[in-house]
């Protein structure tokens, strides 16, 4: 039982993670009419997104409860936000993202609309994307989602390497 625990948590952290990168080049879209990832990865992941949804996921206890969602989701993902980016100026000397200007942002490194965004981000991984790999878990058999689990661990783990030693 533990075993499909670290799988369901897995294949959460690596879709979710995949969604955000999407998500963004979609908004950077909107934004700038260019396509870009906002990323210091290679790949079509941006890892912050995965984290967040893992740590979402202790939030399935109050799945009777939308708003409590929605709220805890707000301050969790933006306590993330906000903790990678300042991980990643302090450490990396990187900013990858700047909300300066924007309604109650802090540092720029996060702001309500981010936070609000993030909210719904929550609601959509209790309500969606956790029951779909629930569904996903119960269709395939483990030893195929194991062997996928391994084949994007590779990749992803290649991709950080090949960053570290750009």
């Amino acid at each position: 039982m533990e075993n499909d625990k670290i799988i369901k948590l897995s294949v959460l952290f690596y879709i979710c993670s995949i969604l955000g990168y999407f998500y963004e080049l979609i908004l950077n879209y909107f934004h700038t009419h260019k396509i870009f990832s906002h990323g210091i990865l290679n790949g079509p992941w941006l890892p912050i997104y995965g984290t967040g949804a893992v740590i979402l996921n202790i939030l399935n206890k109050y799945k009777n409860y939308p708003f409590v969602i929605f709220i805890l989701s707000f301050f969790l993902t933006g306590l993330v936000e906000y903790t990678s980016g300042l991980i990643l100026l302090k450490i990396l000397k990187m900013r990858l993202w700047d909300y300066t200007g924007l309604f109650l942002n802090i540092d720029g490194l996060v702001c309500f609309l981010s936070a609000f965004c993030f909210g719904i981000g929550g609601l959509l991984v209790i309500y969606l994307i956790n029951p779909l790999i629930e569904k996903l878990m119960n269709i395939l058999p483990s030893k195929y989602l194991e062997c996928l689990l391994i084949i994007l661990t590779v990749f992803f783990s290649g991709d950080i390497i090949a960053t570290i030693i750009k």
